[in-house]
């Protein structure tokens, strides 16, 4: 396998180099840039590096022109960075510790303060974790973790302690979908556009992932929390970085980065393609109930599916002046995929002999394209607590989807009939979309009140056209079925005001309380002329109290009312043929399911560890959810429906502890019952069930130079008709940085003794049955990146021994 021998061929030139590439005697390294309050550099301000038990030992430097500074050959130790400038407080760093696990820091954008007569700051330098838990919520320390080299940020967010993916590929925090903000600013996609975006958005690109479980006021209603992910920003001056990748499963990938940073004015362009490709197979086996008999429907499939997703995305800060400042961001996603499958179809009467026999091989091309554009406007007032933001934006997307299904049907024995059909299925999907944010937060004179207030205004709209058609004998000619045909528009838009009040009780006690009330107006144009208008308004209360004990132990009890939307998947009513024994289509009269959630979160941090405990109530109304039924005919229809009420019980725990500075490990579980009502259990055959979700990381850095982390996850989910069982996810990455950490190469060990596998059982009230799906996940990656820095010529105190190393 040429991929495989180029694998073992890498491994092998990391241990030469790590070999050849030894440290010197004093390889301590210590740089950094100094920035004012107005994010500008400071040019020749003094830069002292002192020994702590050797202050003959001191060194002195001016910053450049871009406020960049640079120590080299460094003895190990503990130091003190001391910065000074005419017109600034003195900044001071205690306890940066250089020692052979640790010997380079980057000390990015020192802030120096106005008011040169005033004390010095004496700041400790704490090294950050892999996992940081504060207030309840997680940090996941991206930029510190040799598992973002080479993953996307779908796959990096699998690895985020609390965050699962569904079978359906679709992310949760503690079983529940979770709204989704770049760099603070929430991204308004669909499911299919969020996936692809995701899955496009390079894992390089993140400096951390912050999972809110308690969200702030503006998205205090979201079902699932919040996931933020804060991009790297880049430091003052020119920077640039190149990685390629490549994986024994069949991927490749490129992605480039260039940042450049001046005085008011920060640029990120990020450009890239990833092509994957995924091999699987699966079945399904179904038991039909009858009053006097039963029989049997047996599929199995074989699949290849490829891809391809280049991306680019652009940043652009622009501060106006200190009070205000303007962010752009232009994004452009695409994904272009093939995708091959091999079906067999067995019936069996209640003898299990084989009494219909057919193939179907279905091949599909398409493509996404998806251009977004955002801008954000942000005033911060002259007091401290003020703060104005405005967030527009738009995107518009086109979706092709293209699918031929070619059946034969066989005798018993597996001879062919002579009967045969070939079949198209066309969809062509425009979507364009805007939306307007706006959040104002205003700390009150009496500095123990704080409000927060704004509004969402949201428009969405798709034209879907689908175009069926099958293949006549006589001239091979496609003609058009009008029954399963569609053209049809869908338009959504979402309005809501919010208001919310935050009290300060003492200093170790908040309340915040709010309200946000939403309208929700959605329509379909179907093919018919028809029209279906489904408008609903909703009130959304919040309230959170908390309680911190000498900033060891802290108690969180919160009560929030959260909606959940159905989108475009689960309204379509175009029929999905491609299994013709399951048929499957949404339903354009959902209504929305509401959730009344309580929350009781205990937690405690030390220096050394971190712990907590979770409970929770939920009563879910009008939910809506993936059903199957059995026709009289003997197939089975999959659609979307609103049931009965369900009541929720949770019990999340997560904590991490440190072992030393060189080891560190987290683990959370979430564990989630669904009751069902008494209605639903005796009439529908729902079942009362849990979901699992459990994650494992560990973070080993022996030297700096050295980065070995691991996440496991195991998963369970349940559904109201079954169960879906998967099993464990396993990867292991581990880094080597060369040529003073500008060359870093990483091996990623993913699945290395399993495969990805899904196994649902579903139980409805004349039917039972069985799926099974597998993909081949196991994976040896390999991915280089180098870093291109531009420190700007160092320069020394005039009469000062010049600072050479």
């Amino acid at each position: 396998m040429p991929l495989f021998r180029l694998f073992s061929i890498a491994l092998l030139l990391v241990l030469s180099l790590s070999v050849m590439g030894r440290q010197p005697k004093s390889p301590g390294l210590l740089t950094g840039n100094v920035l004012d309050a107005q994010q500008k550099p400071v040019a020749n301000a003094t830069v002292e590096l002192v020994p702590r038990g050797d202050t003959l030992r001191k060194r002195t430097q001016l910053t450049d022109k871009a406020g960049n500074f640079l120590f080299e050959q460094l003895p190990f130790g503990y130091y003190r960075l001391r910065i000074s400038y005419i017109g600034f407080q003195p900044l001071l760093l205690d306890s940066i510790h250089l020692r052979a696990e640790r010997y380079d820091f980057n000390l990015a954008d020192l802030q120096l303060k106005t008011g040169g007569d005033q004390l010095a700051e004496v700041v400790v330098y704490a090294e950050k974790p892999l996992i940081q838990s504060r207030d309840g919520n997680i940090i996941f320390n991206a930029g510190e973790s040799a598992l973002s080299a080479g993953s996307s940020a779908g796959e990096l967010l699998k690895n985020v302690p609390l965050v699962a993916s569904d079978p359906d590929g679709k992310l949760v925090v503690r079983g529940k979908e979770p709204k989704i903000l770049i760099d603070d600013k929430p991204v308004e996609l669909n499911a299919d556009q969020l996936q692809d975006f995701l899955e496009s958005l390079p894992g390089s690109m993140i400096e951390r992932i912050e999972v809110m479980t308690n969200p702030p006021p503006q998205y205090a209603n979201e079902q699932g929390g919040v996931i933020n992910i804060i991009t790297r920003k880049g430091r003052m001056g020119i920077g640039a970085r190149l990685t390629l990748t490549g994986g024994t499963r069949g991927e490749y990938g490129s992605s480039g980065n260039i940042n450049y940073r001046k005085k008011r004015l920060a640029l990120n362009l990020n450009v890239g393609a990833a092509y994957n490709r995924v091999q699987g197979e699966g079945y399904s086996h179904r038991t039909n109930l009858y009053k006097d008999s039963v029989n049997y429907f047996h599929s199995s499939n074989e699949y290849r599916n490829r891809s391809l997703r280049p991306n680019a995305r652009l940043n652009i800060d622009y501060e106006l002046d200190k009070y205000q400042q303007l962010n752009l961001q232009l994004q452009l996603n695409q994904h272009a995929f093939r995708n091959r499958s091999s079906n067999e179809f067995v019936n069996r009467n209640r003898f299990e002999e084989i009494y219909k026999l057919s193939t179907r091989a279905i091949e599909t091309e398409g493509q996404n394209v998806n251009p977004s554009m955002n801008i954000t406007y942000t005033r911060k007032g002259k007091k401290p607590g003020e703060t104005l933001k405005l967030i527009a934006g738009g995107n518009y997307t086109y979706s092709q989807n293209d699918r031929t299904f070619f059946q034969q049907f066989l005798h018993p024995d597996g001879r062919p009939t002579g009967l045969d059909s070939t079949q198209q299925q066309l969809n062509d999907t425009w979507t364009k979309g805007y939306q307007l944010r706006v959040n104002y937060d205003k700390l009150l004179d009496n500095k123990t009140t704080s409000i927060s207030t704004g509004g969402l205004h949201t428009y969405t709209g798709s034209h879907i056209l689908l175009h069926s058609q099958f293949q006549r004998k006589t001239d091979k000619q496609y003609e058009k079925n009008e029954l399963l045909s569609n053209d049809f528009a869908f338009r959504q838009q979402i309005t809501n005001l919010r208001f919310a009040l935050k009290q300060k009780l003492t200093e170790s006690a908040r309340i915040t309380a709010g309200v946000v009330a939403e309208a929700t107006q959605l329509q379909f144009d179907l093919k018919d002329k028809s029209e279906v208008d489904n408008d609903y308004f909703t009130w959304l209360p919040f309230l959170n109290f908390t309680q911190k004990w000498e900033e060891l132990l802290e108690l969180s009890l919160a009560y929030r009312k959260t909606i959940r939307r159905p989108g475009i998947g689960q309204l379509n009513p175009s029929i999905d043929y491609s299994d013709p024994n399951n048929i499957r289509y949404g339903n354009p009269f959902l209504l929305p399911s509401v959730s009344h959630t309580f929350d009781l979160v205990l937690g405690r941090t030390q220096e050394q560890y971190y712990a907590n405990l979770g409970v929770g109530y939920n009563i879910v109304q009008d939910v809506f959810s993936q059903i199957r039924e059995r026709t009289p005919e003997g197939t089975t229809e999959t659609s979307w429906q609103n049931i009965d009420d369900r009541h929720e019980y949770e019990l999340n725990s997560w904590a991490g502890y440190t072992f030393s500075r060189q080891l560190r490990a987290n683990v959370s579980a979430n564990y989630t019952f669904n009751e069902y009502s008494l209605f639903d259990r005796e009439v529908n055959k729902y079942r009362n069930g849990g979901s699992f979700n459990s994650s494992v990381n560990a973070n080993y850095v022996p030297t700096d130079v050295w980065n070995i982390t691991s996440a496991f996850k195991y998963n369970r989910f349940a559904n109201p008709q079954g169960t879906v069982r998967s099993n464990y996810r396993l990867d292991i990455a581990v880094q080597r940085k060369l040529f003073q950490k500008k060359l870093a190469i990483t091996v990623n060990v993913i699945d290395p003794f399993n495969r990805q596998e899904y196994t649902s059982f579903t139980y409805g009230p004349n039917y039972n049955l069985e799926s099974f799906s597998s993909s081949s996940t196991r994976n040896y990656r390999l991915t280089l990146s180098y870093n291109f820095s531009n420190m700007g010529k160092k320069l020394t105190l005039p009469g000062a021994k010049k600072d050479n190393g």
